[in-house]
């Protein structure tokens, strides 16, 4: 029986299976990634969209109030709120 991990993304084992895997949460540093920003209104179904990408390619997308807080990273999938509230763009010039 597949595994299940709290975050669920899969990995096609063919023929109609697949094992549920979360996506690697460290970013390699040494790799160039063109970032992709996910901008929407305010519970407009942005994390569906990123849940996707992570699915896809198997690296994780981060919130922008993480980069406001916990500084910059080389994460490619960025979630973001228009218009946010607090008027914050935290990733700076990563998005």
């Amino acid at each position: 029986e597949p595994s299940v991990h709290v975050r669920r993304l899969s990995v096609n084992l063919g023929s109609g299976g697949c094992e549920w895997t979360p996506p690697e949460y460290q970013v390699p540093d040494n790799v160039t990634y063109e970032k992709t920003l996910v901008v929407g209104f305010p519970s407009g179904d942005k994390r569906l969209t990123f849940v996707q990408m992570e699915g896809l390619t198997g690296l994780p997308a981060k919130d922008e109030w993480d980069f406001a807080y916990l500084g910059d990273s080389n994460h490619p999938f960025i979630k973001a709120n228009y218009p946010h509230h607090e008027g914050i763009w935290g990733w700076g010039i990563n998005g």
